[in-house]
């Protein structure tokens, strides 16, 4: 359930008003990669950006934060403060610990743009994933299919699961 909230930005504007505002979700990116993707988020206002050399190819965009997933359990959030990283470990079938662990670069952008607050974010995720995860065990609970446009990352991960389960 952790990989399937991270993997989609669908609920950004419902779970985590903060990051949304700072967001502008109508330019939300998925780039899919073998055995990763990287969600890239575009700031709404300018602000609080990365400062691109002229090389990079997203230089002249406003970039918030830069959101990698690496298969299996992987994340490194980068932001223009620093880098976040992200490690799960599956503890029983219901149960997983994610490991926080944070390298700050910049102090002045700390609590700033996309990364500021990142507590209360992860507060916000662990309270939807514990919902989702009670109501797929009810049931009621169908499944239903992947949505191409919002679910890529999500797609994707459960591509590579069965892949290497099978």
């Amino acid at each position: 359930m952790y990989f399937d909230n991270y993997l989609e930005g669908f609920h950004i504007p419902f779970v985590h008003e903060s990051l949304n505002a700072v967001l502008d979700y109508s330019q939300y990116e998925t780039v899919l990669y073998p055995n990763a993707n990287l969600q890239i988020g575009h700031s709404s206002g300018g602000e609080h950006v990365f400062d691109l050399p002229p090389e990079h190819e997203d230089y002249g965009k406003q970039i918030s934060a830069y959101f990698f997933w690496i298969f299996p359990n992987m994340m490194f959030n980068f932001y223009p403060w620093g880098c976040s990283i992200n490690i799960v470990k599956p503890i029983a079938l219901n149960r997983t610990k994610v490991s926080f662990i944070t390298y700050v670069n910049d102090e002045s952008k700390l609590d700033t743009g996309a990364g500021a607050a990142l507590d209360k974010v992860e507060r916000e995720d662990e309270f939807v994933v514990e919902g989702v995860f009670k109501g797929m065990n009810s049931r009621i609970y169908q499944t239903g299919r992947f949505s191409p446009q919002m679910e890529k990352g999500v797609h994707h991960f459960h591509s590579l699961l069965a892949q290497y389960i099978n």
